[in-house]
C-alpha cells in the first residue's frame, strides 16, 4: 500500500508528508529518493532545502531544529534521516513532533544499514501508519523483472528474449542492483544486436545465492 501510495503522490506531482523507505531492492529505494528530491529540490536553491541527519547525529531535538527550517525560495523542504531506529528512543518526543508536521515538510526515514522493525504496540507505529506512508521495497516479481530487464537492453540498442531474460536472474540474483552492472557488460560485450545464452555466459558474473 505504501509503495502504491508513493507512486501516485509522485505521478501528481504531490509528495507527502511523512515517509519510511525500507527493504533490500535498494536500487527502487535510491530511485524513488532521487524522484522525491528531484521534485521537491528543484530550482537553484534545492540544496538549501535538504536537510540530511545522520543516525548518530539524531534525536528529536535535531529533527526538530531541521523541520523549522523554512523553504527557500522553495515551496517545500525535504529532510532525510539515515538509518536511525525510530522505535528505540524517545518514541514520545518523535510521535509529538511528527504528529504536528507543518505543511512544506517532507520528511524521510531511510533505513539502509539496519532493519526496519515496527512495534505495532506504539503510538508512534499508528501515527506513521495515519500521517505517513511505510514504504516496503521488496524483490520484484519476475514478470516484472523480466520487462525492467528488457528495457536496460533497449537503452543499450540490444534486445533480450524472455528466457534469457529468465537465465540472467536465475544465474546473477534478482536485485536489480547487481543485474544493471551484468547488463551494462553484456551490452557492451554482445556483437550482435540480440543477447543470447552464450553472452551472458562469457561475461555474467554468477551469484553463489542465486536461485
Amino acid at each position: 500500500a505504501g509503495y502504491t501510495k508513493l507512486k501516485k503522490d509522485l505521478s501528481a506531482k504531490t509528495p507527502g508528508q511523512l515517509y519510511v523507505f525500507h527493504g533490500e531492492e535498494t536500487y527502487l529505494r535510491d530511485y524513488y529518493l532521487g524522484q522525491l528530491r528531484q521534485q521537491l529540490l528543484a530550482g537553484g536553491m534545492g540544496t538549501f532545502n535538504l536537510h540530511e541527519i545522520a543516525a548518530k547525529d539524531m534525536s528529536p531535538h535535531a529533527l526538530e531544529e531541521a523541520v523549522d527550517c523554512l523553504p527557500m525560495m522553495s515551496e517545500r523542504t525535504m529532510i532525510v534521516v539515515s538509518d536511525y531506529d525510530l522505535f528505540k528512543g524517545d518514541k514520545d518526543g518523535l510521535t509529538k513532533l511528527l504528529s504536528d508536521l507543518p505543511d512544506y515538510v517532507c520528511l524521510v526515514f531511510v533505513y539502509d544499514l539496519i532493519e526496519y522493525k515496527a512495534d505495532a504496540r506504539t503510538k508512534l507505529s499508528g501515527l506513521l501508519k495515519e500521517m505517513g506512508s511505510v514504504v516496503a521495497f521488496r524483490r520484484q516479481e519476475q514478470g516484472d523483472l523480466i520487462d525492467w530487464i528488457a528495457r536496460r537492453f533497449r537503452a543499450l540498442d540490444k534486445d533480450i528474449g524472455s528466457e534469457e531474460a529468465k537465465y540472467l536472474i536465475f544465474l546473477c540474483g534478482d536485485l536489480m542492483n547487481t543485474l544493471i552492472s551484468e547488463i551494462g557488460k553484456i551490452g557492451a560485450y554482445a556483437k550482435g544486436k540480440r543477447i543470447t545464452r552464450a553472452d551472458i555466459d562469457a561475461v555474467a558474473t554468477p551469484q553463489l545465492d542465486a536461485v
